[in-house]
């Protein structure tokens, strides 16, 4: 691992994480490409997490900040510190596989009209047990033709050209929840987007703090983004979008009666259906 010039800066951003960072920081060390630095935003944990990052030395930076009014906040503390060519999203309770970061920074040196670089990702429950499997579409032209219905990658699963995130601002700040749609339908207009085809991640599900109420405020939050976009982006949804983005709200104010369990395997239903 090289620290004093790496080519990727992993960030974490991390908030009362003790009980899984310690795997989500292990599987970032145990990958194949070693020029990186980890970069741990610790949002005013009052748990262990402090402690159990102090145990990795100099093997990871940890800047501990306070408390901060949104992810899109604390993720900037760590790009703005990173050294790195590429900003590789992880959150701190998701574990990558081995080759994740080689796969990713090949894809990006080979293709440098890609700003932004995913892949497939399995669905881990609390106790890391895989539950499922998610597919997203590879090619630029399929992952934007869903751009209003569904995100384009999995978030803690991307890889990022730092000189066009940096370009755009950052991310959106002082806004919860979506400020990965906000900043992913900004970066859709700056280059190419692409997923991998191998899975790189497992991306930690649960519903313990989860409510029907949570789930139907982000949809609501979501709508707004994309609104947004229309008007100051002038990013225009086909007619085939906007025909099951309407399908899609109706179906959503259903679901939201329903246990969050339920309302998770229709959406990744949903999906499959639409993609």
């Amino acid at each position: 691992m090289e620290k004093s010039n790496p080519l990727v800066s992993i960030v974490i951003p991390v908030h009362n994480g003790e009980r899984y960072i310690k795997e989500s920081i292990d599987s970032c060390l145990g990958q194949t490409y070693k020029n990186i630095e980890i970069i741990v935003v610790d949002d005013k944990s009052d748990d262990r997490t402090l402690e159990i990052l102090k145990e990795y030395g100099e093997k990871i930076t940890v800047i501990p900040v306070e408390k901060q009014n949104g992810l899109g906040n604390v993720i900037n503390i760590g790009i703005r510190e990173s050294k790195g060519k590429y900003i590789a999203r992880i959150d701190a309770d998701d574990i990558m596989y081995p080759t994740r970061i080689q796969k990713q920074v090949e894809y990006l040196e080979s293709n440098p009209n890609c700003v932004a670089v995913g892949g497939q990702i399995d669905i881990i429950d609390e106790n890391s047990n895989i539950t499922g499997h998610r597919e997203y579409a590879s090619k630029d032209m399929d992952i934007k033709k869903n751009r209003f219905l569904f995100q384009p990658f999995a978030h803690p699963a991307v890889m990022l050209r730092k000189s066009v995130v940096e370009d755009i601002g950052l991310y959106p700040e002082n806004i919860w929840k979506v400020e990965d749609v906000k900043f992913f339908l900004i970066l859709s207009t700056k280059g190419e987007f692409h997923n991998l085809k191998d899975t790189v991640l497992k991306y930690r599900m649960t519903y313990k703090t989860e409510s029907q109420s949570k789930m139907l405020d982000h949809f609501k939050k979501t709508n707004e983004i994309r609104n947004w976009a229309i008007k100051e982006l002038n990013i225009k949804p086909t007619v085939r979008e906007y025909i099951i983005w309407n399908i899609q709200k109706v179906g959503v104010r259903i679901l939201s009666i329903f246990p969050p369990t339920l309302f998770m395997k229709s959406f990744e239903l949903f999906r499959k259906l639409f993609k």
